[in-house]
């Protein structure tokens, strides 16, 4: 008898050992479950119909805690569509606390205020399951066309008003820019008038400058030339540069001819046909062609040949000038300055 009270005795106080420990486990995990925290945010609790906005779930819980975020495929409820999920954001704060964040873009195409019941997170913790819901929101759709009849269907873009025109619209802008363009024609046509009397007569008063003849141009180069005597200075090159320039330019206006884009033998081919001398060609030829040797193939003359070559050009210049005709005007002043010259004497 001692014995089987014994037994009984020892059941009983594992039993009670079991269900202790059972209502302890149980008590942990709802302190647990009371931890998380679950909340629901509109970006805005109002709408227009078709318009989005986004929903945040936002879940405060202690770290190594297991929680299920919910399920949800293209709807959050029958009027309200989900337009894109967002992946579940993980931040750490302190006290070894964990925040899980969650954005649904929504929308809706049904008017009115429509409810949206707590969204469920199951939170799992060994065998045990619990349930941690956030707050419920509501959300109102507005429509803020005069009839939607979805019988109709899609419907066109109205056109345009047409709307007629008036002349009196652009009146004010024809007299403003009109008169602006007058204005200035009439400025630029002032400007030039003054412009063209001024210079005429000041021009009227102006003795024209008469046009040097060709050849009194080339022989004051060819003094220049000489004067500066660049074969002295190991310039020889630039002296049967500036030689045959000056050459070029009195041929071409003297005689008319494209001297200066000429080679050698096509000036001479186009002198050939004019009343030229042959001493005077072979003076030119003489020049030219040394000129070419010293340019092109690097001679190097003797310094009589230099010498030569500016006597032949000088040679050229004055067997070949154009005599000139002068007016009575000058023949009168060139006689009254030889009689102030015989006065003087």
């Amino acid at each position: 008898m001692n014995g089987f009270v014994t037994i009984n005795t020892i059941k009983r106080f594992i039993i009670k050992i079991s269900v202790l420990a059972m209502l302890l486990l149980t008590v942990g995990y709802t302190a647990k479950a009371q931890q998380v925290n679950v909340t629901a945010t509109l970006d805005s609790a109002m709408i227009f119909i078709g318009g989005q906005i986004d929903l945040k779930l936002e879940v405060s819980q202690p770290e190594g805690l297991i929680l299920n975020f919910p399920i949800f495929t293209d709807t959050i409820t029958k009027n309200i569509e989900i337009v894109e999920k967002g992946e579940v954001d993980t931040a750490k704060i302190d006290n070894n606390r964990l925040v899980l964040t969650q954005l649904y873009r929504i929308t809706s195409f049904d008017s009115g205020l429509h409810y949206i019941p707590p969204i469920q997170l199951e939170i799992i913790q060994q065998d045990a399951r619990n349930i941690a819901a956030s707050n419920e929101l509501s959300l109102m759709v507005i429509n803020p066309f005069e009839e939607v009849d979805p019988e109709k269907g899609v419907m066109d873009i109205k056109k345009p008003i047409d709307a007629p025109f008036k002349i009196s619209e652009v009146l004010g802008f024809i007299y403003l820019y009109g008169g602006i363009a007058l204005a200035l024609g009439l400025l630029i046509w002032l400007f030039l008038y003054l412009r063209k009397n001024r210079t005429d007569s000041i021009l009227s008063f102006i003795k024209p400058k008469p046009i040097e003849p060709a050849h009194v141009i080339a022989l004051r180069e060819l003094d220049k030339i000489k004067a500066s005597k660049l074969w002295e200075h190991n310039r020889v090159k630039e002296f049967y540069t500036q030689v045959t320039d000056t050459i070029r330019n009195y041929i071409e206006h003297r005689y008319n001819q494209p001297a200066m884009e000429q080679t050698s033998q096509e000036i001479f081919d186009s002198l050939r046909t004019l009343d030229i001398g042959p001493k005077s060609m072979e003076q030119l030829r003489q020049v030219l062609q040394l000129a070419d040797l010293v340019k092109f193939a690097k001679f190097n003359p003797l310094p009589d040949e230099n010498g030569i070559s500016l006597i032949n050009a000088y040679f050229f210049v004055n067997q070949t000038k154009k005599e000139e005709v002068k007016s009575l005007e000058e023949e009168k002043e060139n006689m009254l300055a030889k009689e102030a010259d015989i006065d003087k004497i």
